[in-house]
C-alpha cells in the first residue's frame, strides 16, 4: 500500500517520493546485476536505466501491483538483454577476426600460386642470360652493377636483358591470365 502512494505521489510532481520508492531496492539490484553482469560499470547503468524506465512507467500510469518484485525483475530482465548483446558483439567480433583470417589466407594462396607462376614464367625464359638477370635482380636483390660484375656483363646489357626478360616474361604470365594488361 506504501508503494502506492508513493507511484501516486511521484505521479502528482513530488520527487523526493521517487527516491524513497527506490533508494531502498538500489543495493539489492545492483547484486543481482553485478551477479549477471560480473561488471560495475555495466551494472551501474543497468540501474540508472530501470531507475529511469520505472520512473517513466509510474508517470506513464502502469499500474504496477508489486513495486518491489517488479523493479527486480525489470533490473534482472536489463542485464540479461546487456549480457545478450554483449555475447552477440563477442560473436560479430569472433565472425570479423575469422573472416579477415579467411581472407588472410585466400590472399595468401593467391600470393603464392602468383609467385609459383612468375617463378615457373622465369624458369622457363629460352635465354639462360635473361633467367639469371632476372633472378639475380629480384630474388637475390643485386643491384644492376652487382649483376654486371658478377656475369661479366656491362651495366648496359644487364639493363637490357633486364628489360627485354620482363617483357618476355610479361607476354608468358599474360599468355596464362597471371596478370591482366591494361590497354
Amino acid at each position: 500500500m506504501e508503494q502506492k502512494r508513493l507511484m501516486e505521489r511521484i505521479r502528482k510532481g513530488e520527487d523526493e517520493a521517487f527516491a524513497e520508492l527506490v533508494n531502498p531496492l538500489i543495493e539489492k539490484s545492483y547484486r543481482t546485476s553485478f551477479s549477471i553482469l560480473r561488471s560495475k560499470e555495466q551494472a551501474e547503468e543497468v540501474i540508472q536505466n530501470a531507475m529511469i524506465e520505472a520512473y517513466q512507467n509510474i508517470m506513464n500510469g502502469k499500474e504496477i501491483n508489486y513495486f518491489t518484485t517488479w523493479f527486480y525483475k525489470l533490473v534482472s530482465h536489463r542485464s540479461i538483454d546487456v549480457l545478450r548483446k554483449n555475447a552477440r558483439l563477442k560473436e560479430t567480433h569472433i565472425e570479423l577476426e575469422y573472416l579477415k583470417d579467411r581472407q588472410g589466407v585466400v590472399e595468401s594462396v593467391i600470393k603464392q600460386e602468383t609467385e609459383k607462376e612468375i617463378k615457373e614464367g622465369i624458369l622457363s625464359l629460352a635465354n639462360t642470360d635473361y633467367r639469371n638477370v632476372l633472378l639475380l635482380y629480384y630474388y637475390q636483390e643485386l643491384s644492376i652493377q652487382e649483376v654486371s660484375d658478377l656475369l661479366g656483363m656491362k651495366a648496359s646489357t644487364v639493363k637490357s636483358h633486364l628489360r627485354r626478360a620482363r617483357n618476355a616474361l610479361k607476354t608468358r604470365l599474360t599468355k596464362n591470365s597471371i596478370i591482366e594488361v591494361n590497354s
